[in-house]
């Protein structure tokens, strides 16, 4: 009888060797197979190792996506094992795979409690690996319901034990977890630094799924970035690794990012195309998940931005069906955005202002400041707020994105807030102080009074003139300037050449007659028509595309202008002031720029010092911007010690931060209960002190230390409460706790 069990059990074991190496293999077809063939072995069984067989077969099974068989298989091994192994090793794996297939299953609920079991029982057996794996998992179902925080705190203790077990590829997957995560929180520079690490470590080991993964993630964070050339760059390096390897799951995941991207850019025929193909091969891989549902709720805002509202409407609506089943409140929370966006251009006033109010809430909560800009851009931008919401919504939008890095959305909200007179509740009434920066330029420093003497002298020319200098230092306000001397009561119009499509830059720029292109159905004028005799501004010349910057030469060499669609010339007599903050040889070196454009432009070159450079023109300008936003009374002085804290900080954003700031705070002081604008200006430049002087590791354990005394005092000191509080083990939070010496905060 022994030599008959002994027989059976050594059958077993090597039936448990090979079809261990199948899964580990990813031939789960096979697997299957194997696993039906042996049911001998495992079927009517209640021993352990029959157990272990049922956990391997639901592995396959749940891999394959037949979650039919796969689940009551796994409930049925964790019912063997269970009564063989109370609390050990075997017993976590098979809560593993039970959570693996509940999260496939979209039960993220269920399949979080499987992961913290797992984890938990992993913990108690001394398993470090084990248990990191588990926590990681817990990570990424706490990142599709919007629980960024608590996700990246399981994400940092998983790299706490990959570090101790010095497993590099484990780290390499966790970094790209980390990246994800910081991604959404908004935190781009942390995300980057993180999905490098990423695709350093797994290109030591030659891992080309994680590679695929990780430039996957890159060309995202540059697409939230409006880095739209390193995006593509990143996502053509993600697709050679799919292409080698036939990764569908990946190929998915980049069609819709390249879709997205198509949209960012107004490539819109393109993004239709790339995000169907997203949403068709997602529904084939895995067809009750995120990789389908994703792309239809950028469709939606693709036909939205055609100008379809009704049909955007009915797609957001469909999706949001699918993104409540999946528990992705992100995803929800700009779906909501979506719908407030339709309702609000079709003029439904009562229901867009829920849906802005839904999606603002739900995205506060959860802390994607991305996504959050978006939205408070969106309400800044709505008639159904008046300008002072509107402002305050800008402001808002504007200070996420800058956080975020986001530049050219920076640029954008700041040009934005600069065209919303803001007065609420204040005379409107202009004062001696506002009314004189009509008339003159205000300053104090030698540069920049040296540069006005320059204009003087050019303001009888018709030379094009080369405005260059950081982002928000008054570049276009110069302009307006100039034109004011050189030839006011004449035109002045300007254009962000970073700000409109490729493909409507030339139309915008030298008109066309009815008939030029498919959809002119009409003569349009053009700016160069519309500004002649007066003064045009091109702002941010650098983003002319070469095409163009042919056009634009040939304009400026001829004095004269070919409309699209005609062969008639039309003269000009316009100056051309070009601005940029970018470094223009550098691009001609680069081959972005016209070496003879160049040379066109720069022959009268004029750079505007930073803020921080002419800082003896602070007090003028506060006492100016405040004037404006009706903050001061006639003959009323800016108090001492706000001058104080103007001239104290360095004004990244230069002017136009500053003008915006005033703004703002004009807004927040007709808002706030009590506090003097002192005060609320006090509390924004402390916080972006605090931005500025700390590293990314200090502002990680910033956060942390902030988390551990939040849930120490929702808990009444209570160590067990706070580690309920933040999904943590008791004695994760008392280490924490040593380490930041908050142990004097417990009861």
């Amino acid at each position: 009888m022994s030599q008959i069990f002994t027989a059976d059990l050594d059958y077993r074991l090597s039936c448990r060797k090979c079809l261990m190496n199948l899964i580990d293999r990813n031939d789960y077809k096979e697997a299957i197979r194997y696993f039906e063939s042996i049911q001998n072995a495992w079927k009517d069984q209640s021993d352990l190792e029959s157990g272990i067989l049922m956990r391997l077969g639901a592995k396959a099974y749940g891999s394959s996506r037949d979650y039919s068989k796969a689940l009551p298989l796994i409930r049925i091994s964790i019912n063997i094992i269970s009564r063989n192994v109370s609390d050990g090793a075997e017993l976590g794996e098979c809560f593993m795979v039970l959570g693996e297939i509940l999260r496939e299953m979209g039960q993220n609920g269920e399949a979080e409690k499987a992961f913290r079991d797992a984890e938990s029982i992993f913990r108690r057996n001394d398993d470090i690996a084990r248990s990191g794996d588990a926590l990681n998992l817990l990570a990424g179902i706490l990142f599709r319901k919007g629980d960024l925080d608590a996700s990246l705190g399981y994400l940092l203790e998983a790299v706490e034990a990959a570090r101790k077990e010095n497993d590099k590829r484990k780290l390499a997957y966790l970094f790209g977890n980390i990246g994800r995560v910081y991604t959404f929180l908004g935190k781009l520079d942390a995300a980057r630094e993180n999905v490098q690490l990423n695709i350093e470590l797994s290109a030591e080991f030659n891992d080309a799924v994680e590679l695929a993964r990780a430039y996957l993630s890159l060309g995202y964070i540059f697409i939230r970035q409006y880095r739209f050339d390193d995006a593509q760059e990143a996502l053509e390096q993600a697709l050679g690794h799919i292409d080698r390897n036939k990764l569908d799951k990946e190929r998915a995941i980049y069609l819709t990012y390249a879709g997205e991207l198509a949209l960012r850019s107004g490539q819109y025929e393109t993004a239709e195309q790339m995000l169907a193909d997203a949403a068709a091969l997602g529904r084939k891989v895995a067809p009750d998940s995120l990789l389908p549902a994703r792309p239809l709720r950028l469709t939606a805002e693709l036909t939205a931005a055609q100008g379809n509202h009704r049909k955007a409407l009915t797609l957001a609506s469909q999706t949001m069906l699918l993104m409540q089943k999946l528990d992705d409140a992100i995803e929800i929370g700009a779906l909501h955005r979506i719908i407030g966006l339709c309702f609000d251009r079709m003029g439904q006033k009562q229901k867009a202002l829920e849906a802005y109010g839904h999606s603002l809430d739900i995205l506060e909560e959860h802390k994607s400041k991305p996504e959050l800009a978006e939205t408070l851009d969106a309400m800044g931008q709505s008639p159904l707020y008046d300008a002072g919401r509107r402002t305050m919504y800008l402001c808002r939008a504007e200070e996420l994105y800058g956080s975020c890095g986001m530049g050219t959305r920076v640029i954008e909200m700041q040009r934005q807030i600069s065209e919303i007179e803001v007065g609420i509740g204040r005379p409107q009434a202009k004062t001696e102080a506002a009314k004189s920066a009509e008339t003159d330029f205000p300053t104090r420093n030698r540069r920049m009074a040296k540069i006005i003497s320059q204009l003087y002298l050019l303001k009888n020319s018709d030379l094009p003139i080369l405005l260059t200098g950081e982002t928000g230092t008054g570049k276009d306000y110069m302009a307006r300037y100039f034109h004011s001397i050189s030839r006011p009561g004449r035109p002045y119009l300007a254009i962000n050449c970073a700000a409109m499509p490729e493909n409507l830059i030339e139309s915008e720029l030298f008109g066309y007659k009815k008939g030029a292109f498919t959809g002119a159905d009409q003569d349009k004028k053009g700016l160069f028509l519309a500004a002649n005799n007066g003064v045009l501004l091109l702002d941010e010349i650098g983003e002319l595309p070469l095409g163009l910057q042919a056009k634009l030469l040939s304009v400026l060499e001829t004095k004269k202008l070919r409309p699209l669609g005609t062969s008639e010339e039309v003269p000009l007599n316009i100056i051309i002031v070009a601005a940029t903050n970018r470094d223009l040889y550098e691009m001609v070196k680069n081959g972005q720029f016209r070496l003879d454009l160049y040379y066109r432009l720069a022959g009268i070159t004029i750079e505007l010092p930073p803020l921080r450079e002419r800082k003896e023109d602070i007090p003028g300008l506060l006492e100016l911007f405040m004037a404006r936003a009706g903050l001061l009374s006639e003959g009323e002085k800016p108090n001492p010690e706000l001058i104080r804290q103007f001239i104290s900080y360095d004004w990244p954003g230069n002017i136009r931060q500053m003008e915006n700031k005033v703004k703002q705070l004009s807004v927040l002081s007709s808002l706030a209960r009590d506090g003097s604008i002192t005060e609320l200006a006090l509390t924004f430049f402390e916080e972006k002190r605090d931005e500025k002087t700390n590293s990314l590791f200090e502002q990680v354990e910033q956060f942390e230390k902030r988390l551990l005394i939040e849930a120490l005092i929702a808990g009444g000191g209570n160590k067990s409460e706070a580690a309920r509080i933040l999904s943590i083990h008791e004695s994760t939070l008392r280490a924490k706790l040593k380490r930041y010496s908050l142990e004097t905060m417990v009861n």
